[in-house]
């Protein structure tokens, strides 16, 4: 049985390595879309980009009550309803990725029987469970993250502790087991429905195959393989606030309203100057002190890769934004931008390397294609630019 557990766990975390690797950026969450865009990424047909998680997101708990049903040798004999036991059970777990979580689970239920006399013998079983959780509803419809309903799959394996069978007369002697270490392995569903910010309601059906001592007879003349029960189990899961203030996997979000705010500013000048006297012909220059930070990349002819020379200027702007608490990014061109398509693949190129290898949230990276708007930002606004040379 040892073998087989180490051989169906083997797959198991082959999976859920892959999940991990879904998240992606970091920014702040806001309930208001109205202003709000997404950041997407080019390379995937523009879906939209995650943010990234700590160690620390994604965590809930659970509490569950409700019946084993247990099948076997000599349980299918008691009973369709008296097969029906109390049980109850803790969770803990966290959701890798929208897709697919891991989840620590302890047990403990009754269990009914039937000797061969006629006469009813009952045990305990309690035990804990590793499952992987496979959230089908995210895997195939698409992850959103306000969903009311999700059906989620359960895989897992497990260890579990029999105790307690009543005394019956079985046959020529006292039925009376000692207690059993049994491993095994666990497949369910479970649909979950929201219930709001931080609470769920979770209706789980979970089969636990287990060796055929469980029910207590392994005897001659048994030509079961295998016993076990199905938890018929309901409950709530309550899911811990993330370190940016959510409860679940968030889109990373771009705030729109700065772009709208500097156009209005570059048409509210543009007017202006429509409207203006006749240039004097004294001329008085007001030099302003300007607290932008910039920096420059370049990139060979017609590629969106960085290449070894400049890494040196992305690190520096990563360093420079660091050192500004409430300053934002922006990319933008030297000049006029005449062929976008690759335009935005550089500054895509940027932006990943300073979020995923600085850690710069994605919340305060800005990319402007038209130079003009970024020349418009007040000079004492303290933000770092930079430029990508055409």
């Amino acid at each position: 049985m040892k073998k087989h557990f180490i051989a169906f766990m083997m797959p198991f975390l082959t999976l859920a390595t892959g999940f991990a690797q879904e998240a992606a950026q970091d920014v702040p969450v806001k309930q208001d879309t109205k202003e709000i865009s997404y950041w997407t990424d080019p390379a995937s047909g523009d879906k939209r980009l995650l943010n990234k998680s700590k160690f620390r997101d994604n965590w809930f708990v659970g509490l569950q009550a409700g019946a084993f049903y247990s099948w076997g040798t000599h349980t299918s004999s008691s009973g369709f309803f008296d097969q029906f036991r109390p049980a109850g059970a803790l969770s803990i777990g966290k959701w890798i990725a929208p897709a697919g979580g891991i989840r620590l689970q302890g047990f403990y239920g009754s269990n009914a029987g039937r000797a061969s006399n006629d006469k009813p013998y009952y045990w305990n079983a309690m035990g804990v469970g590793l499952d992987g959780l496979f959230n089908f509803t995210n895997l195939f419809c698409g992850y959103e993250e306000d969903r009311t309903f999700n059906l989620i799959g359960i895989l897992g394996a497990g260890y579990e502790h029999t105790a307690n069978f009543s005394k019956r007369t079985w046959n020529d002697g006292i039925y009376n087991t000692e207690s059993q270490d049994l491993l095994s392995i666990r497949l369910g569903l479970m649909a979950k429905f929201r219930l709001g910010k931080a609470w769920d309601f979770n209706l789980e059906i979970t089969n636990s195959l287990l060796d055929d001592s469980f029910d207590g007879w392994e005897g001659e003349g048994s030509n079961d393989r295998w016993d076990g029960h199905v938890n018929i189990l309901a409950g709530v899961s309550y899911r811990f606030k993330n370190h940016n203030g959510s409860r679940q996997f968030t889109y990373a979000r771009r705030d729109m309203s700065k772009y709208d705010e500097a156009n209005a500013e570059i048409n509210r000048l543009r007017e202006a100057n429509k409207a203006a006297a006749p240039p004097v012909t004294k001329i008085e220059t007001e030099v302003v002190e300007s607290n932008h930070i910039r920096s420059f990349i370049s990139f060979d002819n017609a590629s969106a890769a960085i290449n070894k020379l400049q890494e040196v200027n992305v690190y520096t702007a990563a360093e420079n934004i660091k050192k500004l608490a409430d300053g934002d990014l922006y990319i933008t061109s030297t000049k006029e931008v005449r062929d976008t398509e690759l335009f935005m693949a550089r500054a895509q190129s940027i932006r990943n390397v300073l979020a995923n290898t600085y850690n710069i949230p994605a919340g305060r990276i800005f990319i402007e294609k038209n130079p003009a708007v970024i020349a418009s930002l007040d000079p004492q606004k303290s933000c770092v630019i930079v430029y990508i040379n055409e």
